[in-house]
């Protein structure tokens, strides 16, 4: 393999890995809660949010585990995170590969707001990683606190 050549799935799964930025905000958020509100909207910013698929196709749904006696989805801020996560968790219900699902942030919202009616409480974020969580009931309004604002256009005639 040159330089040139793109990473492979394997090198872009392992530097999902690496310490991150959420990373750093989330330990941080512990001790300082102002960090938090950086972490939120750094979430929400993410293009996707990624989840081990837990189930049979097509019947696949995002991995829940039991977290101080709730129900939390797990999910994860790369693609990396939530096939180590379904690896070490031993959810590897196609061919004996994890079934990683993936969600545009507003997507994955709407999709985890629906499993409250199932008894989900929350969502977890990022594991054993700094992990962090939100109760489900929270999440649209935090979503719409937090979401990127979308760019202003400049105006065309005076350029501001």
């Amino acid at each position: 393999m040159s330089e040139t050549d793109p990473p492979t799935e394997a090198e872009r799964l392992a530097a999902d890995l690496l310490p991150s930025r959420m990373d750093e905000l989330a330990l941080a958020g512990r001790t300082d809660t102002a960090m938090l509100d950086i972490l939120w909207a750094a979430a929400f910013a993410l293009p996707r949010w990624y989840f081990a698929g837990q189930g049979e196709f097509p019947l696949v749904r995002p991995a829940a585990v039991i977290i101080d006696k709730r129900p939390f989805v797990m999910a994860f801020t790369a693609k990396g995170r939530a096939h180590e996560y379904a690896l070490a968790k031993g959810i590897l219900p196609i061919a004996g590969k994890p079934s990683i699902l993936s969600f545009p942030v507003e997507s994955a919202i709407r999709h985890i707001a629906r499993l409250q009616s199932a008894g989900i409480f929350g969502v977890f974020f990022d594991d054993h990683r700094g992990g962090w969580c939100i109760p489900i009931e929270r999440l649209p309004a935090m979503y719409e606190h937090f979401k990127p604002s979308t760019p202003v256009s400049k105006n065309s005639e005076t350029g501001e």
